[in-house]
């Protein structure tokens, strides 16, 4: 498949894309012979004079989620060919750049041109859907092919409570103190784990009662975020977040009077509640249910 094609594309890169569908997956050596019976008329080229890559074929560059990845292409005596970035996936070809002509909507593949003879291919903010087979080429007949696998590594996180449960929703009372653990595991490396409440950042602020301590935990960190005496003012969306695309949420619930009685404490990430109903609760439920019978 190829995708946002803006110019006409070289044969090469039609040929390599054709290999790739009739093998049913990548295949640069493939020759086919010329539909004659005529002897081809020798040539000879000098190997010193033709294109050649400086760097090994089937290379792997690993990168964290939001990390922008380089994938590096030098290449000697390019002379009147063209050197171009594709995406293989599975039987599909993505041509990607095609000498310094871009070829994909994707705004964050770009090319950047290092002096004198490395074609790189960036791709910022890393996804893990951007992991997979990549290939530079050079426009020679056949064409000459460097592999790169890019791996990109998305840690785990989730906010727990002080029991060590993971929590998407919290429940205080009043005058209590909010306890909550984010755990990265492992940490992205220059990646620091922040703390925000809908959207404005959490930090220690010992007059509001408001503490973040973050430890190393193995190969990951932890963050925990105290804020001693509640409010119910204290109630919102707080999120722990390691780089641009690692996040976990947590609502927290600061309750004050007959509505703190009803809950205790939190609910589990997959929905299941924690909570018990107060007895007073229990109370009002069977009466309800047997004035009904």
């Amino acid at each position: 498949m190829l995708t946002g094609v803006m110019a006409p594309v070289p044969v090469s890169v039609l040929y390599l894309a054709s290999l790739v569908a009739a093998a049913g997956g990548f295949a640069p050596s493939i020759e086919v012979p010329p539909p004659t019976s005529q002897p081809p008329a020798s040539s000879t080229v000098d190997a010193a004079l033709l294109p050649a890559f400086l760097a090994h074929d089937n290379a792997t560059v690993t990168m964290h989620a939001g990390e922008t990845a380089t994938l590096s292409c030098p290449v000697v005596r390019v002379g009147d060919k063209t050197v171009s970035w594709i995406r293989i996936k599975g039987h599909d070809v993505h041509i990607l750049t095609i000498g310094f002509q871009k070829y994909h909507n994707d705004n964050r593949y770009t090319l950047k041109y290092e002096i004198p003879n490395n074609w790189k291919l960036q791709i910022r903010n890393t996804q893990k859907r951007d992991e997979g087979l990549y290939a530079c080429q050079i426009s020679t007949h056949p064409p000459r092919i460097m592999r790169v696998f890019l791996t990109v590594l998305v840690p785990d996180i989730e906010v727990r409570d002080p029991r060590g449960e993971a929590v998407s929703e919290a429940y205080y009372r009043v005058d209590s103190t909010v306890g909550l653990q984010c755990v990265v595991m492992p940490v992205p490396p220059s990646r620091p784990v922040l703390w925000t409440r809908e959207g404005r950042p959490v930090t220690t602020l010992p007059q509001l009662g408001i503490k973040v301590d973050t430890s190393p935990m193995g190969s990951g960190l932890s963050s925990w975020l105290h804020i001693a005496r509640a409010s119910v003012s204290d109630t919102g969306n707080y999120t722990c977040t390691a780089g641009d695309t690692v996040t976990a949420g947590v609502r927290v619930h600061v309750l004050d009077g007959e509505s703190s009685a009803a809950m205790q404490h939190s609910t589990t990430d997959d929905g299941l509640p924690t909570t018990r109903p107060a007895p007073l609760l229990l109370l009002l439920v069977t009466y309800a249910i047997l004035s009904l019978t």
